[in-house]
């Protein structure tokens, strides 16, 4: 099973004191956490101000950091709506990523099937020869995921359940994951929770046989509450829980 960690997400630096938001923040936390058992990584690159950026010598830089630090292991990044709203400004962020080279280029990138314009992101993707991660956040993302042309082309489909209540994460996760199996579309599942639903989701995961994720995107405390020290303690800790 994978573990994937999440490194930074949206979060600001203040919301912890060892999230990582510079290329070489990056390179050192991916380089912590590969020791610790992660088997890939998920980033959310900045600009040179500090705000989320689809720019492509933003992702170039954060993803060629990272590759110097680790190489041979997944780096993927964010196509988060929240990060570019306009759909066709997106669209052509994202295809430029084509123009990077291989040491530069993302792996895989996320898609949201909940955003508008997901459809054209995702072919973005794939014509620049970059996995496709398509989350699904709710039970209407499996028909939007299906509808898709090319949807057996995905890397892997991201069940990514919303509730920071323990219990009610994993409902929702049981249920995406009961559509998704429904329709037969053979692509691994990874399924992670967030917040209070952080830790509960990992665990259903786990004994299920899924691929899941953890890092301070996902979660800033460890399983019995406290606050984790940093990226490569919470991957620790979630392998500790995997084994057990």
């Amino acid at each position: 099973m994978l573990l994937k960690v999440c490194l930074n997400g949206a979060r600001a630096a203040t919301d912890h004191p060892r999230l990582p938001v510079t290329p070489e923040a990056l390179a050192r936390d991916a380089a912590a956490c590969h020791a610790a058992g992660a088997g890939a990584f998920h980033v959310h690159p900045r600009a040179a101000h500090g705000g989320e950026s689809l720019d492509a010598e933003d992702i170039g830089v954060a993803v060629s950091a990272i590759r110097r630090a680790c190489p041979g292991v997944p780096v993927g990044v964010s196509t988060g709506a929240w990060i570019l709203p306009d759909v066709a400004a997106r669209h052509a962020c994202v295809a430029r990523w084509k123009a990077l080279s291989a040491s530069t280029r993302p792996d895989f990138a996320s898609v949201n099937l909940s955003e508008p314009g997901w459809e054209s992101i995702a072919d973005a993707l794939l014509d620049a020869g970059i996995g496709v991660e398509a989350g699904v956040w709710f039970p209407e993302d499996v028909p939007r995921l299906m509808a898709w042309p090319r949807a057996s082309g995905c890397l892997r489909i991201l069940v990514e359940t919303q509730s920071s209540q323990p219990e009610a994460a994993c409902r929702e996760a049981r249920t995406l994951v009961d559509l998704l199996r429904a329709t037969g579309l053979a692509r691994p599942l990874l399924v992670h929770g967030s917040e209070g639903g952080a830790w509960a989701v990992l665990e259903w995961a786990r004994r299920h046989g899924f691929d899941t994720r953890i890092g301070l995107e996902d979660s800033l405390v460890l399983p019995d509450g406290q606050r984790a020290a940093d990226n490569a303690a919470l991957v620790a800790a979630a392998l500790q829980l995997r084994n057990g």
